[in-house]
This record gives C-alpha cells, structure tokens and sequence, in this order.
C-alpha cells in the first residue's frame, strides 16, 4: 500500500521498526526491546501470518528471523489451517527442516557437554558433579544440565543465554557455556541457508 500509494516516508518508517523486530545481526537480538511478531502490537498476529506477509511483499531481510519466529511454535502451529496462517509448501517444509536442524545441532552440543561434565574431576564439594558425590546426584544434574541446554525442545534459544550456574560450579560451567555461545554465533550466521532464503545475510 506504501509502495502504491507513494507514502515513501511510511514505508521507511516501517521497515525501520521491523528491521528492530527481525535484526540480521545477532547482536540486534538481544538489544531489542520487541522481538517477532509482537511489534505489530495488539492483537499480536500469528507468526505464520507474519511470514508469509514478508514473503509476499518481498521482505527477503525479515524472513530468516521470521521463519525461526514461526518454528517456534511447534509443528501443530506451523500447520495452522486459520485464515492467513496457512504457510505455502515450499515455507512450510523449509521452516521444519530448519527448526529440525537448529534443534538436531543443540541436542548433539548438549549430549558433548554433558558426556564431558560425566568425565570431569571437580573439586568444589558444593557442585552437583562435584567427583565424590552419589552417582544419583550427579546423574540428576547431568540430565537437569541436557534439559536445560535443549529447553526441552522449546524456548528461543537463539535469543536467550545459557546460564548453567544453578546447577554446577562456576568452572564447571564455563566451558559449556563458552560452547554454547560460539554455536548460536554460527547458527545465527547461518539462519539464511539454515531457512532456505540464500547464502548468507549478506546475500538477502
């Protein structure tokens, strides 16, 4: 309608705020004060609908993020048949194998993490893996440790830090969670491809 009507000055402003709203860069994600659909404001629209207005009006910059926005809601969501939330073929198969690909990566870096915390000799007598505790605590914290890494496969982890200091010791947690922030930095750089919508941020 901007574009038709020539309210250039509109359109800017827009694209402005969703570029807040769906950043390219990861560093935009947790600096935003509104992620995702709920810029829109009330009521807040599906992300499926969302997307697919991005598609449509060619918002290539947008739909990264928002195919990962709409992933979020889990497969029943996705599959929404309610007027406008319907996701073409092509989206649809592209937003689960994406998703499947975020979610299979996060299990395979949770399971290394916990298989080399099963390993570690900790001395702080107050950690859950700490060496001399019951193999039944340590076992507990090393299954709490995966749930929490993989948010039971919920939860943006894309924009949410891991903090695994409630359950091990501060030196226990470094390296998981040192891991932990280098992965989300290459699936962040590899959303695009991840979603099948190019190469590269560069690229869209």
């Amino acid at each position: 309608m901007t574009t038709k009507y020539g309210f250039s000055d509109v359109r800017d402003q827009l694209l402005d705020s969703i570029k807040t709203a769906y950043p390219t860069k990861r560093e935009g994600s947790g600096i935003a004060k509104v992620l995702g659909e709920d810029i829109f404001g009330s009521p807040k629209p599906h992300p499926n609908a969302v997307l697919n207005l991005f598609t449509e009006q060619g918002t290539k910059f947008a739909l990264p993020f928002a195919a990962y926005r709409a992933g979020l809601g889990g497969f029943s969501s996705l599959t929404s048949d309610k007027p406008g939330t319907v996701l073409p073929r092509l989206a649809l198969a592209s937003t689960i194998y994406g998703m499947e690909m975020i979610r299979g990566g996060l299990a395979r870096l949770a399971h290394s993490a916990v298989f080399d915390l099963s390993l570690k000799e900790c001395r702080d007598g107050a950690c859950a893996v700490e060496s001399s505790s019951p193999p039944k605590r340590r076992k507990e914290a090393l299954n709490q440790i995966y749930d929490f890494m993989v948010r039971e496969g919920k939860g943006d982890v894309l924009s949410c830090d891991l903090s695994l200091g409630i359950i091990v010791c501060a030196n226990c947690a470094k390296t998981p969670e040192k891991t932990y922030r280098v992965w989300r930095a290459v699936i962040w750089e590899e959303l695009p491809r991840i979603f099948g919508v190019g190469k590269s941020w560069e690229e869209v």
